[in-house]
């Protein structure tokens, strides 16, 4: 179970007292007490002091949200891709989509578990391996907010998927809202899905992936899309909260991603690895596949189990198995 810090009281102590002291000095001025400095001058003050941290408090989060119902996070099997679905009790969110081939694939799926709308779709990056049916899926669902970072003019894709989902996205009167880290999407229920990634410029179309982390009461998913070593050193680098019970393994297991550091830093009980049976890349690594046996992760596979359901209740993580 992921480690959750809480709040120290001491930052709500002081807002309170700091609107006791403005409120105070408001009644001493409007009883005609001794002047005081303006009003305006005295608040900012005020908030200059408050945005101080508090003597002996680190700054730490503050407590998970209260959880109403069930989580479930569903691994869609499509083969050599990725394709994710997360179900809280009002919100529907889809993370990539899988090669053209699959759109019926990702869309049968996503009516067999009760969808009817998906509140926001994340294309973590531009490869057709991960937005190859987005097309489909925009065509033929609603969508209320699309992701998906642009990226420099020459790592532009020029292929038919990438224009057909520009042009899907034109025609149904959606905008490409740009990945922000610190972002905060609020999928109801006590559910938060967190913006950690890209985090700086580079020359890899698979760094750009859009990483984020899901919480839900005391449990916690991260998931990385392709994001390869590099993309790891710099969240490490800028202090992001990496700490998951789950990890969607980067790069369907590939050497290039989970490197030991990372991996500790995440320490997850689970990591799900999305890849086609007998893929031409030798997908999952064996080096990969060592890192999280030595770190006692224990791991889900598509092309051994098919599509994988992990199920959340806010203290605990179940998973299940099409196979």
């Amino acid at each position: 179970m992921a480690r959750r810090r809480k709040k120290h009281p001491g930052a709500a102590l002081a807002t309170v007292c700091g609107g006791l002291v403005l409120g105070a000095a408001i009644l001493w001025q409007l009883a005609g007490g001794v002047a005081l400095p303006p009003l305006e001058d005295l608040a900012e003050s005020l908030r200059e002091y408050l945005t101080q941290p508090v003597s002996g408090s680190p700054s730490q989060e503050a407590p998970p949200a209260p959880v109403e119902g069930e989580l479930r996070v569903h691994m869609i099997d499509v083969g050599q891709g990725d394709s994710l679905l997360i179900q809280t009790e009002d919100q529907a969110v889809l993370i990539d989509s899988g090669e053209e081939e699959y759109g019926d694939t990702v869309s049968a799926y996503l009516e067999n578990q009760g969808v009817e709308q998906l509140d926001l779709v994340v294309a973590t990056h531009p490869h057709s391996d991960h937005m190859g049916s987005m097309a489909q899926i925009v065509e033929e669902w609603q969508v209320d907010q699309f992701l998906m970072p642009v990226v420099p003019q020459d790592l532009t894709p020029t292929s038919q998927v990438y224009e057909d989902l520009l042009t899907a996205l034109e025609e149904k009167g959606l905008s490409i809202a740009q990945p922000e880290t610190g972002t905060v999407y609020d999928l109801g229920d006590g559910a938060s899905l967190t913006i950690l990634a890209p985090v700086d410029q580079y020359d890899d179309l698979n760094n750009w992936s859009i990483v984020c982390r899901l919480d839900y009461g005391e449990t916690s998913f991260l998931f990385t899309g392709d994001a390869e070593k590099a993309v790891e050193r710099d969240l490490l680098e800028a202090g992001a909260d990496l700490d998951a019970d789950l990890l969607k393994v980067g790069h369907h297991g590939s050497s290039t991603s989970t490197g030991k550091t990372f991996l500790e830093a995440v320490s997850p009980q689970y990591g799900l690895i999305s890849c086609g049976m007998g893929n031409r890349y030798g997908h999952p690594n064996e080096e990969t596949l060592d890192t999280l046996e030595e770190a006692g992760v224990e791991v889900y596979r598509t092309d051994i189990s098919g599509s994988i359901v992990a199920l959340s209740d806010g203290e605990t993580i179940t998973i299940t198995t099409q196979q």
